[in-house]
């Protein structure tokens, strides 16, 4: 090589590429899976708090049963909605793998069709719901704008 001459850029593995980008999807699946159980897991115990209390026969305006039961599940709804919010987050990351994926594997192995498709085709779907379910959804995180 020449003093004058440009160096050469290396070689872009994009099958490397690809490979670390699955491994970055399925982390991200993951992650999802492990907030949507802890999401049912906190359902379950604010329900068994406030049933317990809710249950005690001394159920009144004067008790703090009916305050501290009211309040878990109050507690439990703004966790639940976060927990909501941060997954639709993690979704956004995943349709934006998908694309680099897909992108790439259309590069590197001239395919027309798309590898992933899951969460680009379920956020259509939520974007779809209207009415009363999908201003629920959208105020319980479910679903986003």
């Amino acid at each position: 090589m020449s003093p004058t001459s440009e160096p050469r850029p290396p070689e872009r593995r994009v099958d490397e590429e690809i490979g670390a980008l699955f491994e970055e999807y399925r982390a991200l699946r993951e992650e999802i899976t492990q907030r949507v159980a802890a999401r049912m897991q906190m359902i379950g115990l604010a329900g068994v708090i406030s049933a317990l209390l809710a249950a005690s026969n001394r159920l009144t305006y004067r008790s703090p049963n009916l305050y501290v039961s009211v309040l878990t599940i109050a507690l439990a709804v703004l966790w639940v909605r976060g927990s909501n919010l941060a997954i639709q987050r993690i979704g956004e990351h995943l349709r934006e793998v998908e694309a680099r994926i897909n992108a790439l594997a259309g590069q590197a192995w001239q395919s027309p069709a798309r590898l992933l498709t899951w969460e680009s085709k379920v956020q259509a779907r939520r974007r779809a719901v209207g009415g009363a379910r999908g201003l629920v959804g959208r105020l319980g995180g479910w679903y986003t704008r």
